[in-house]
């Protein structure tokens, strides 16, 4: 091969002395100008079958300035495309630039093995966008710019041309590449991998030409799709794996026997237990041969036997490789500003397990989900293996694992199409197989999956295909409000749930609502009783005068002025250094370091992880200005956690963790329902919201109530009014069922079970919203969330208990 040819990573690697036969000589095929979004490079079709080559410029003989991106994104798929989309549907307006390895502009992976090789659609109608979009939105896409080197002490990215690209902030989306058998004769003229465009129009001409058996190594999701397709084009095909079984990733003996039967009806033949020993031809392929001394007539082969991680441009830069780029919950890698995404990351699952996932839903999702962690929004990637194929005359859905289930359920009736197997380790669903079930029962069941929600005792239920599964993922979330002393309001709710047996999934929890969260957390089982301690020890001791309004005032002036020793001190009483006695050096008025040591008496930090009881508090950034979450699943919270969501300024200063500077959350939102939904999903909840500042009140007649009606409507929870938006959701599902009912029944089935149609269409049982409310009937004392007095603590306890009591009884949920 001519020295200048540098060939794409999927390129059959052949000698360089090797010479190119003259039947395989092609001139160059520039790409349409239209595929460019911004700068082009030539790049001619590489003469070997299933390789894209490339013809990269020279060096520049003197040093180029680096060009600069905001966002360099690194790949072309659909990874790098969502990413590019959420950036700017956020708001980003920085400079964005996508260097894609491949010739062709970005386009759709699925179709490569159904209709496109089956000549049913175009390159166009593949697409991920038209160019005009990109051009529009400020998103400068480049084709047949393959990154070669990575140097994240300088923020710089080298491509094959010796182009120095500076980066902002960097997303890896390189994606994968088919493997290859090392086998004699993997060289001839007629074997291929698939995975590419390129691959696709190899062997699509090829058969063109040679419309002889196919023989398909490997019987892997890829393998039987290609194998539907060719066999619908009139060929005859042959599987081979070395597996035990069709699907060996699946690991049921029943559906591999199930398999086996579809293949013979429709005229495929499989051999299993056969590894491959040559390929046999005279310049291209004739047939194959397995160790067991089989020899299988075939004019064309396709290896589909897995994919390996696009990494080699990553050597020497730091970045951790193993089976793809190691990324944490949030898709960043152990270098800062470097995140990644789609089939190069290897990412930790929802099991706790590390996973690199091979699937289009997964990608788009991990590129939404890096791209607003490039922004700073720190959202955990918690998913589950997801796996769709269109198989012969039906499609089915794959999630999560089956390798180590000790335990198997069915569901339905798989001679009838419409059935589920379920896998479960320890009383916990850890995988599911399923075609023609209703999608609301798959996205709940991957629900249960990812929550790794216990389902012992339900089996009966689980394997009844009639029976509703709505009960077994209902999750209890609890919001808690910031408001200072009025927080005592809320362990009188908690008392009243803890009596009718109502015990929260998840705590949302904001200033001393992240305080109550946390004891609730940390004490599963037992959190009411552990509050109310909290509760008890930062009382304090107030005269008791004729009136309640005087001696409210007068513990608000004594706490303003000696603080709570449990609590927070003043900084008039606390000399500091550096001129911190200074007032013009203050940040803040109190410093709030006692609480620390209080939370840690009442929360075990350390096994706040292992809790059945999420906890997601939130604060501020002061230097962004941005709103970020600590979730007990993927962050180690510590008290400085709790301590930042209640940083209110200019009372308390800011707490700094990790080098960063945080406020009391409130400052932007006093309750994180939203990122909790967000979070956690926002179908077949169980909400209590515990409302501190009254939505009504009579009007104020003074100045002082005037001030305090402010902070109530600042503060008070205002839950979105999103009816419309639930109403054309309605209205566009009534559209879209209107159009699967005209659609053939077969087809309709297969639209079914796709990922998307699940995730759209498969929304699970309504939610329901609890809010206990505080009595807003009469005026507010002064100052009453500054009045920690016992007196009033002890009244808020009780009206919380008492109305919660009221409003859980009215939705008949009241203990006895």
């Amino acid at each position: 091969m001519p020295g200048w040819l540098n060939c794409h990573w999927a390129c059959v690697r052949r000698p360089a002395d090797t010479p190119i036969p003259p039947d395989r000589r092609e001139p160059p095929r520039p790409v349409p100008e239209r595929h460019a979004a911004g700068r082009c490079y030539h790049i001619p079709i590489c003469p070997y079958p299933g390789a894209n080559a490339l013809k990269p410029e020279l060096p520049p003989t003197e040093p180029q300035q680096p060009e600069h991106a905001d966002f360099l994104l690194i790949g072309g798929g659909i990874a790098a495309v969502t990413a590019a989309q959420t950036l700017r549907n956020e708001g980003e307006q920085g400079s964005i630039l996508m260097l894609g390895a491949e010739a062709e502009y970005p386009y759709n992976r699925p179709p490569l093995t159904k209709a496109f090789l089956a000549g049913e659609t175009t390159i166009e109608q593949m697409w991920l966008g038209e160019p005009d979009a990109y051009r529009n939105a400020g998103i400068d896409v480049r084709v047949g710019c393959r990154a070669q080197r990575i140097c994240p002490d300088t923020r710089q990215v080298i491509d094959a041309s010796g182009r120095r690209y500076h980066y902002g902030q960097l997303l890896l989306a390189s994606g994968a590449h088919a493997c290859r058998l090392d086998v004699p004769g993997a060289g001839l003229h007629g074997v291929f991998v698939y995975r590419t465009l390129a691959h696709a129009r190899a062997v699509q001409q090829w058969i063109a030409k040679n419309p002889g058996p196919v023989g398909i190594v490997g019987t892997s999701f890829i393998a039987m799709e290609l194998a539907t397709t060719l066999t619908r084009m009139g060929l005859k095909v042959t599987l081979l794996d070395r597996a035990d079984r069709v699907f060996p990733r699946i690991h049921s003996d029943l559906l591999s026997a199930y398999f086996l039967q579809r293949c013979e009806n429709h005229g495929i033949d499989v051999l299993l237990n056969q590894n491959i020993s040559r390929f046999h031809g005279r310049g291209k392929v004739a047939a194959i041969e397995t160790t067991s001394g089989q020899s299988i007539e075939c004019s064309t082969v396709v290896m589909a036997i897995g994919t390996a991680a696009q990494t080699d441009y990553l050597e020497a830069s730091g970045i951790a490789v193993d089976d793809g780029v190691v990324v944490d919950e949030f898709l960043q890698t152990n270098q800062a500003g470097i995140f990644a995404a789609g089939d190069v990351a290897n990412y930790p699952a929802a099991d706790g397990q590390r996973q690199r996932s091979m699937h289009w839903q997964n990608a788009r999702r991990q590129g939404q989900i890096a791209a607003k962690n490039m922004l700073g929004q720190r959202i955990p990637y918690a998913s589950v293996l997801h796996y769709y194929c269109d198989f012969l005359d039906f499609s089915f859905t794959f999630l999560g694992r089956s390798d180590q289930a000790g335990q198997r359920i069915t569901r339905g009736d798989l001679a009838e199409r419409s059935f589920a197997e379920l896998y479960l380790e320890d009383g916990v669903i850890v995988g599911l197989f399923s075609t023609g079930r209703p999608p609301e029962e798959t996205q709940l069941l991957k629900r249960l999956i990812r929550d790794r929600m216990p389902v012992r005792g339900a089996e009966r239920q689980l394997a009844d295909p009639g029976a509703a599964l709505d009960s077994l993922a209902r999750e209890t979330i609890l919001i808690l409000q910031g408001g200072a002393a009025l927080g005592a309001f809320e362990c009188g709710v908690i008392r009243a749930m803890d009596e009718a047996g109502i015990m929260p999934d998840v705590v949302g929890g904001v200033s001393i609502g992240a305080i109550n969260g946390v004891i609730v957390a940390g004490n599963p089982g037992r959190a009411a009783e552990a509050v109310a301690a909290f509760w008890d020890e930062i009382g304090v001791l107030a005269p008791v005068p004729a009136s309640d309004a005087l001696g409210g005032a007068m513990a608000v002036g004594a706490t303003i002025l000696w603080g709570i020793p449990e609590f927070f001190k003043p900084r008039w009483l606390s000399p500091g250094v550096q001129g911190e006695w200074w007032p013009a050096s203050w940040t803040s008025l109190y410093d709030p370091a006692p609480l620390r040591e209080l939370l840690a008496r009442h929360v075990d930090f350390a096994k706040l992880a292992d809790s059945p009881i999420r906890l997601i508090v939130s604060a501020v950034e002061v230097d962004r200005g941005e709103l970020v979450y600590f979730d007990s699943r993927v962050d180690t919270l510590t008290p400085d956690h709790i301590l930042a969501s209640c940083s209110l300024p200019p009372i308390f200063p800011w707490t700094t963790i990790d080098g960063r500077h945080y406020w009391d959350g409130g400052i932007i939102s006093n309750s994180p329902l939203e990122q909790v939904l967000l979070r956690s999903g926002p179908d077949n909840k169980q909400v209590f919201i515990v409302d501190l500042f009254p939505g009504e009140r009579p009007l104020p007649s003074n100045l002082a109530e005037v001030l305090s009606r402010r902070d109530e409507i600042i503060y008070g929870e205002r839950i979105r009014n999103d009816a419309h938006v639930r109403e054309l959701v309605h209205e566009f599902k009534d559209l879209v069922d209107e159009v699967m009912s005209a659609v053939e029944p077969d087809a309709a089935a297969r639209l079914k079970q796709h990922p998307r149609y699940i995730q759209l269409m498969g929304a699970g049982g309504a939610s329901t919203i609890t809010r206990i409310v505080r009595d807003g009937s009469t005026k507010e004392p002064l100052a009453a969330h500054y009045d920690f007095s016992m007196q009033a603590i002890q009244r808020q306890r009780r009206a919380g208990y008492l109305t919660a009591l009221r409003r859980l009884a009215a939705q008949g949920q009241a203990g006895g």
